[in-house]
């Protein structure tokens, strides 16, 4: 059976398969729950807590990547942290392949004994700054990670579209413009996301088109 709250979160989502799904992520949360202590994945430590905002925050763009990637496309989580949303976004989307960039050893293995134990096949983990990575993605994403002007450099030879999880549209929109006063064209679009557990204010921002003035 299921965790009965990541099962009606995911079926609030719209995920197909949503069961089977959830009992995957079950596992991954009991990783997260087991390491956590030595490793500190996360900040909270309540099982209910990290299901809302790390969890089901991670699946709330679910509808937003069905639409906006391709079967067999390939997407780099920078600063993927715990696996947050990349793992989340991994078991959700078997027919995606994932690239998992992070630069602290402590959380690669974490991640190396998770894609293990939960057999993700769609998994690769790469242990480098964002900065050192050479390859080339169809799209990038990132949650929680640093701001958008210290990092678009970056994400604009990694990929031609970003799908970045933010806060407030108004933060967004500051963001933006000072990508714009550093000499930066690009389309962009705000999507909101309703973040179950969430009380806050969740923007997706979709970037593509980069360019450098």
């Amino acid at each position: 059976m299921a965790d009965d709250i990541i099962l009606s979160g995911l079926n609030a989502y719209g995920v197909d398969k949503a069961e089977d799904k959830a009992i995957i992520l079950e596992k991954y949360l009991n990783e997260i729950m087991l390491f956590n202590p030595t490793l500190k994945l996360v900040g909270e430590k309540e099982r209910n807590e990290i299901i809302y905002r790390h969890i089901l925050d991670s699946a709330s763009a679910y509808s937003l990547f069905s639409s906006m990637t391709k079967p067999f496309s390939t997407i780099a989580d920078l600063g993927t942290g715990a696996g947050l949303p990349g793992v989340v976004l991994a078991i959700l989307f078997p027919d995606r392949n994932f690239v998992l960039i992070d630069r602290m050893t402590r959380r690669i293995g974490f991640l190396r004994a998770v894609k293990a134990k939960l057999n993700l096949v769609n998994v690769e983990i790469v242990s480098k700054d964002i900065s050192e990575v050479k390859d080339h993605f169809d799209y990038v994403t990132s949650r929680a990670f640093r701001p958008l002007s210290a990092v678009a450099g970056d994400m604009m030879k990694l990929a031609p579209e970003a799908i970045l999880y933010k806060g407030t549209k108004q933060a967004i929109e500051e963001e933006i413009n000072e990508l714009k006063s550093m000499g930066y064209s690009f389309s962009s679009s705000i999507h909101p996301v309703f973040s179950i557990g969430e009380k806050g204010e969740r923007n997706i921002v979709v970037i593509n088109s980069w360019r450098k003035a």
